[in-house]
């Protein structure tokens, strides 16, 4: 009698932790339960490509096994063909099937996943739009910058992702990050993006990101793995203010936006909500080289945050982009206040170089013309071409403009005013931008464009 009561006694805490957890071992009700990046799922822990995976096999079976050739055109399409056929892309368009040729037009003639590949005076579509071919498991959402690299390929921000994307074939791989917002350095899918925005290529090959909701700056380097180069880098205070210049893990930003590699090694930030534009030196200080803080909202006047003269008194609205020249010179475009400025670091003098707008109301135009008698709309990205001009992402009028060292703007490509932008390949003169946010320099003379709200990346090649 006595053992058994003991007996009893002993099992008792193991009795009463199985009664209070209703989860059995090995299950998970929640992100929590799981270790590392997986996530629970139906309640087992997965990892996401593992998710992935799981519904598109139930999306597939659920569709109506079919096999059809509805436009025509000697391919068919759909879930019940034989294994191994090769499938028209597109049903209801007879322009569109295995084996016709590629002409400059506003599709994929020959369903291989790109369009426009290899003709000269088009433009067509690199990253986004496709649900075949080379691209059929990626998804391209908000994308904002891109940088090139000679060996062959593009670098593509979007949300929360960084994709690399090949020119040859346009296949596409995942460099860094996840569909979730969050902050967590790491090698590829392990690291994590809030919004990540601007971008900028070393000589060395490594990506810096600003990364602007994390409010810090990354490094990314050749094989994904990602690392932090300045600020608190937290998904926490993605809403919260914060200012502060010293060491690169005491300084604080608040949404950067874009950075550039300047010739004396050291990175130039654009520090959006913060309204300054940021250095990171080599040895990783941070200090702040013009901007006096956002812009003030005044009753009944709107927003007063333009300002021209000595660097520490300038007033910045919506600062977006930034580039450094080989002689150190900055240029910021402001989307706010409709003007692309221009930052003498060594006379810590800021001027305006083009554009003129109302700067308490953000309204901006559209012309072409020299300093203040051109308008631009909201810009944003901007390089620098072979001869040292600006060519700027002039995302409110949907054109790629052309700036001279001397102040004076025309329009390169795109067409302003039209009443429904939109996102059109084809023939350069005819080819149209919807919401152009970042440009860079591809082989050849060519440009390589982010469309934000269509989702594309665009290639024009002369």
């Amino acid at each position: 009698m006595r053992r058994s009561l003991w007996s009893v006694v002993l099992a008792l805490p193991l009795l009463l932790m199985t009664a209070c957890s209703s989860r059995q071992p090995g299950t998970c009700e929640k992100d929590s339960h799981c270790e590392g990046a997986k996530i629970c799922f139906e309640g087992s822990c997965i990892t996401m490509a593992e998710k992935k995976a799981i519904e598109e096999k139930r999306a597939e079976e659920s569709k109506p096994k079919v096999c059809r050739d509805q436009d025509g055109d000697g391919a068919r399409a759909g879930n019940g063909c034989p294994a191994g056929e090769a499938l028209d892309c597109n049903d209801d368009d007879p322009n569109m099937a295995p084996g016709k040729n590629e002409i400059c037009d506003d599709i994929d003639n020959d369903c291989d996943g790109m369009n426009n590949e290899d003709l000269r005076g088009c433009v067509r579509t690199i990253f986004g739009g496709m649900s075949w071919g080379t691209q059929k498991d990626a998804h391209l959402e908000a994308p904002r910058s891109l940088v090139y690299d000679p060996a062959g390929f593009i670098v593509v921000s979007d949300n929360h992702h960084l994709w690399k994307v090949y020119l040859a074939d346009g296949r596409v791989e995942l460099l860094a990050g996840s569909h979730l917002s969050n902050f967590a350095n790491g090698r590829g899918q392990e690291a994590r993006f809030s919004y990540p925005s601007g971008l900028a290529r070393s000589g060395s090959g490594d990506i810096y990101v600003a990364d602007c909701k994390n409010n810090c700056v990354r490094r990314v380097s050749a094989d994904g793995t990602v690392s932090t180069v300045a600020g608190f880098c937290s998904n926490l205070t993605k809403y919260t203010g914060q200012f502060a210049d010293g060491p690169a893990e005491q300084a604080r930003f608040y949404c950067p936006t874009d950075v550039a590699l300047a010739p004396d090694g050291s990175l130039v930030v654009v520090d959006k909500e913060n309204a300054r534009i940021r250095k990171i030196s080599p040895d990783g200080q941070v200090s702040t080289l013009a901007g006096a803080g956002p812009a003030k909202i005044e009753e009944g006047e709107g927003q007063i945050g333009f300002q021209d003269g000595p660097a520490a008194e300038a007033l910045f609205n919506d600062p977006q982009a930034v580039l450094v020249d080989g002689k150190g010179m900055i240029y910021i475009s402001e989307s706010f206040n409709c003007r692309l400025r221009r930052l003498d670091p060594v006379k810590a003098l800021v001027v305006t170089l083009a554009g003129e707008s109302d700067t308490k109301l953000g309204v901006g135009g559209y012309r072409d013309g020299r300093g203040a008698g051109a308008k631009f709309s909201y810009p944003h990205g901007m390089i620098f071409d072979a001869k040292g001009n600006l060519l700027v992402a002039d995302t409110g009028n949907a054109v790629i403009r052309l700036v001279t060292p001397a102040g004076v703007v025309r329009t390169l490509y795109g067409k302003a005013g039209d009443t429904k932008p939109r996102a059109l390949d084809g023939p350069i003169a005819r080819a149209r931008f919807q919401t152009p946010t970042d440009l860079a320099l591809g082989p050849e003379g060519s440009l390589f464009v982010v469309d934000a709200d269509a989702n594309r990346i665009r290639w024009i090649v002369p």
